[in-house]
């Protein structure tokens, strides 16, 4: 099985997606499905709620964005998917349910959210990453020695 996906003319690695995915869709299940459920809205609890959730989301993009060889910030952005798919879910079963219903922004707000606060865990993978260089590297800067050529 290829570990490699070709997504936008990009390589995506499985291998940095999946894990940060199951972070992301992992917490999303547990704290946003499970905890959010019991808590009532505008209660201290359920900033607590959603600071998880926004946590879980950054670090699953981190996961990713370490992980993955090149492509990094599209490899964050990817593990926000099944968030969304999730979330459609949830959006929909409000909906049609038996509880309040749904703003009509409702779903794009947490579409757009959730990948922009991967994004932002992307970033952060990123700049968790060291860079290794060669010692020829035109990109670095020469340093000026004493007594040697300026």
């Amino acid at each position: 099985m290829r570990s490699l996906l070709g997504v936008f003319g990009r390589t995506v690695e499985r291998r940095a997606v999946v894990p940060g995915a199951a972070v992301s869709t992992g917490t999303a299940l547990v704290v946003g499905v499970g905890g959010g459920s019991l808590i009532a809205e505008q209660t201290p609890a359920a900033y607590v709620v959603n600071g998880l959730l926004f946590g879980g989301l950054i670090v699953g993009g981190a996961i990713a964005a370490y992980r993955a060889r090149e492509s990094q910030l599209l490899c964050a952005v990817l593990t926000s998917g099944p968030v969304m798919v999730l979330a459609v879910v949830v959006q929909i079963v409000r909906r049609f349910g038996p509880g309040e219903a749904v703003g009509a922004l409702g779903l794009p707000l947490v579409m757009l959210l959730s990948a922009s606060l991967a994004s932002l865990g992307g970033v952060l993978g990123t700049l968790g990453r060291q860079r290794r260089r060669s010692l020829l590297d035109p990109q670095q800067p020469r340093r000026w020695r004493p007594g040697g050529p300026r």
